[in-house]
């Protein structure tokens, strides 16, 4: 049966604007509301679905098509809660899921509920064509992604494990096109970064702001901040990123492939900035080639006219797989000196995780992606934040949520007047569709 993918569009969108209506901002999260409404859709359709809370109003959803057994799951994961808005500084309402310029507005629209609408519509069509399928396929929405999975993945892998148990999956983190020099390629997350977390404690005298003190605790914060901002932590190659560059100079070929290998061979920054990258390309590159420590959030002061006695700042610290990040911590206290105590969040942090590429799921998400753009290539991706891929070990994660039309976008995660066109959201689900059903080897009935 031929699928009229005019209607498949249409559907995608609105099912991504309802989810955006839903307020999951975490905290609080109440992913319920998004789990309720996906299991009404599923429901309708004949799939089995359930809402597993791991705390009042923290929901996290499965569905499942049962296939014939010959491999194991195939899992479509996505999170359901968004981070938090400033209502004015946006053009339209963040929760409207509003149409505008052929895109859809809204906080989720590209972290993560474009891909949750477009996994959900891949399994409907899935359903409706009567598909038999060589393996089960799992559509899984956590919540709590965006404050470290507690709730959701990791809560899932430790109580619910069966539901989710997969061989491989589709999460998000890549699947966005970049044109190198006049070829197209797709990145496809395989690795991510691991977290610090880090807070400085500056304490001194407290007085009287009409009488200035030379020694204070915001002076002391201040310098240690400076010291993190102005710091380059040293360039360090993972397996993930020569795997890309590799790829890349070899796809490339000419001097660009030349570069590549004179850079693999002695890996520097200034080296690494001479590629034919965008600045984004670039920005992320730089991210992904060492660790970093970011100062995010700052506390002091009561009032106006008291000079405090203590500054704490919130450090947001990444470590490359590979990388310790006790180590890393104890680096950036040398780094900030005496004047500040630092104190590091074993419990809050975690080590980065790297997949092999060579797979089954790779080489088909390869293959499918260079036939529906005209022979474009997938390279491998670290993606410099984290994802629910860090709570789920015993399953190979890829990051993949194919976006052909303006790049721009994916950089409006946890920014202002986030939005996706819609012309991404039927690409990305025609390409995971083929991807899934070539996959697990779709027989019609």
């Amino acid at each position: 049966m031929a699928i009229s993918w005019d209607a498949v569009r249409d559907e995608v969108t609105g099912h991504l604007q309802q989810l955006i209506r839903f307020n999951t901002v975490n905290p609080p999260g109440n992913e319920i509301q998004a789990a309720e409404y996906l299991l009404k859709v599923v429901q309708a359709e004949g799939i089995d679905g359930k809402i597993l809370e791991s705390a009042p109003g923290r929901a996290n959803f499965v569905a499942r098509i049962p296939g014939s057994g010959q491999g194991r799951p195939l899992m479509l994961m996505a999170h359901s809660d968004v981070v938090s808005v400033e209502p004015d500084k946006w053009t339209h309402d963040p929760f409207g899921g509003e149409i505008v310029d052929g895109k859809v507005w809204g906080r989720g629209a590209v972290d993560t509920k474009d891909l949750v609408a477009c996994e959900l519509m891949v399994m409907l069509m899935i359903k409706r064509a009567s598909l038999t399928l060589d393996r089960d396929l799992i559509l899984t929405t956590f919540a709590d992604e965006e404050a470290g999975g507690h709730y959701g993945a990791e809560w899932m892998w430790e109580n619910h494990r069966e539901l989710i148990d997969a061989e491989v999956a589709i999460n998000e983190g890549g699947g966005s096109a970049v044109d190198i020099e006049g070829k197209r390629f797709y990145v496809c997350q395989t690795g991510e970064k691991g977290g610090a977390r880090i807070r400085l404690y500056a304490r001194a005298s407290p007085g009287h702001a009409s009488m200035p003190l030379s020694d204070t605790a915001m002076r002391r914060a201040g310098r240690a901040v400076a010291r993190l901002t102005d710091h380059t932590f040293p360039t360090i190659m993972t397996a993930t990123v020569e795997r890309m560059l590799t790829a890349i100079g070899q796809t490339l070929g000419g001097s660009t492939q030349s570069q590549v290998q004179r850079i693999l061979a002695n890996p520097t920054w200034e080296a690494l900035s001479e590629l034919p990258l965008s600045d984004m390309e670039l920005r992320s590159l730089y991210a992904t080639t060492r660790n970093t420590a970011v100062p995010t959030i700052i506390h002091g002061g009561h009032r106006i006219n008291v000079i405090p006695s203590e500054v704490t700042v919130d450090v947001d610290g990444r470590v490359l797989p590979g990388q310790d990040p006790a180590a890393f911590a104890a680096q950036v206290r040398e780094l900030v000196g005496d004047e500040v105590d630092v104190e590091f969040n074993e419990a809050r942090s975690s080590e980065g995780i790297e997949a092999d590429p060579q797979s089954d799921l790779f080489e088909t998400i390869s293959s499918t992606m260079a036939e529906l753009d005209n022979g474009a290539t997938v390279v491998p991706f670290l993606v410099a934040g984290g994802t629910d891929a860090a709570s789920l070990p015993g399953i190979k994660v890829y990051g993949f949520m194919p976006s052909r039309d303006n790049p721009e976008e994916m950089n409006l995660a946890h920014s202002h007047d986030e939005r996706i066109a819609i012309s991404n959201l039927e690409f990305g689900t025609r390409a995971l569709y083929e991807i899934v059903t070539r996959y697990c080897h779709a027989q019609g009935n």
